[in-house]
């Protein structure tokens, strides 16, 4: 789809409005709810709430039927689909992105759908390029749809990413992943965290009145429901934001304890599918069940990197106002940060055992032994994957309880070199 006049004027108004200070002008404000026949595209991107209101979609689409809106996909994130269409791999492969098949049958429901309104949510929708877009928006039809941007500061994305990334295999530490993604500015991170470029990529295909801007305000989650009951049409309380222990945040000495299993994992040098069954959606994720105790140091920004933080946030809301799109919520609080800490924190001395336990519990659910006990009552008999043969689980879980125990943890460390994947 070849760019508009209007595009081109939107860009050059985008260019001159950028040298302004981002206070000069509130942003448009967002006639609700979208007109009947829409089909909502909330692109994320990763980190910016999109697992809640995934949920709150997913817990209450039997209301959304009755209120006329279609939750497009068969599960609460249709990332098979968009992983196909945004040429984004499989996490169960190492760079093949999942079949068409999956784009299609979901575009299928979305044309078949007789709801009012149709929604569908992906945070892989951030990854694609303006081909892509075109590709996406000419499958769902320009004249209905509607994208929405979930915005939120980076010192909360940053340490949410990175965490992301450790259950994903990456050995890197917090501060030294930090350095390389601010003095990278190509690094996929900005890819989908300059919320100020994404938006840029959609507006350049759909047009400025076909984006909106939701921000995420952290001290009332409530916030982004409001925001996509308007959008659609739903009457209030639709929507609930519910606390979900599978998707909170790892403590730092998680993932410490996640980083140390990568380390070993990487250096067997085996492969990433296994890390995704065993660790990503396996291990990593069971043990959010445990409760951490008050006072466990969550992942935090280090002082030394608020001013490059600052500048950059400062940038994001400079080009977004200026990209003239909607705005649902305050801009500013993507700019209103906390002070950052007078102090750095002290090293941490090691893995709690706990920790360690409620990890080894999850890798130990992963080989199926667990549940095979609980049916058959008897002694543990079962084959490891032929993957791990060399290294069997209980290995490397032992390694990594001889790690907490010593507390050596900070010392682990590999040659720095740039990561495949942020």
């Amino acid at each position: 789809m070849p760019r508009t006049a209007a595009t081109r004027t939107n860009r050059a108004k985008a260019t001159t409005a950028a040298k302004k200070p981002a206070t000069a002008a509130p942003p448009p404000r967002r006639e609700l709810p979208l007109p009947e026949g829409v089909r909502l595209v909330h692109v994320g991107p990763h980190k910016t709430g999109t697992t809640a209101v995934q949920n709150a979609l997913w817990n209450a689409r039997s209301s959304l039927r009755e209120q006329g809106v279609h939750h497009a996909g068969r599960s609460r994130n249709p990332s098979n689909a968009v992983r196909a269409v945004a040429e984004q791999p499989s996490p169960y492969s190492v760079d093949k992105p999942p079949s068409m098949r999956n784009w299609h049958d979901l575009v299928r429901e979305i044309e078949r759908a007789r709801a009012s309104r149709v929604v569908v949510s992906s945070e892989f929708f951030a990854w694609a390029d303006e081909d892509q877009i075109r590709r996406i928006v000419d499958d769902l039809d320009l004249e209905r749809i509607h994208v929405v941007v979930t915005l939120r500061p980076l010192l909360r994305v940053m340490p949410s990413m990175w965490q992301q990334n450790i259950q994903q295999g990456t050995v890197a530490p917090f501060e030294d992943w930090l350095r390389q993604v601010l003095a990278d500015p190509k690094r996929a991170f900005w890819r989908l965290e300059r919320h100020d470029h994404l938006i840029d990529r959609w507006v350049a295909v759909v047009g400025v009145e076909r984006v909106t801007g939701v921000v995420v305000d952290d001290r009332d989650h409530g916030a982004v429901m409001r925001a996509f009951e308007g959008l659609l049409g739903l009457t209030p309380d639709t929507l609930r934001a519910e606390r979900d222990l599978m998707n909170r945040s790892l403590t730092l000495a998680e993932a410490e304890a996640v980083r140390a299993f990568n380390v070993a994992f990487k250096a067997e040098d085996l492969p990433r599918d296994l890390h995704a069954r065993t660790m990503r959606f396996g291990a990593a994720q069971l043990m959010k069940r445990r409760v951490p105790p008050p006072g466990e140091r969550p992942v935090t920004v280090p002082a030394w990197a608020y001013p490059d933080v600052a500048r950059i946030q400062g940038e994001i809301v400079a080009g977004i106002r200026a990209s003239g799109v909607a705005i649902m919520g305050d801009l500013a609080l993507l700019e209103d940060a906390p002070a950052p800490p007078t102090h750095e924190p002290e090293p941490l001395p090691g893995i709690p055992p706990d920790v360690v336990g409620s990890m080894g519990l999850g890798l130990l659910s992963t080989t199926g032994a667990i549940r095979q006990a609980a049916v058959s009552k008897g002694p543990f008999k079962f084959a490891e994957p032929a993957e791990v043969t060399r290294v069997p689980t209980y290995q490397l879980f032992g390694a990594l309880a001889g790690r907490a125990w010593r507390g050596s943890v900070g010392r682990i460390s590999l040659p720095r070199r740039r990561e495949n994947e942020d």
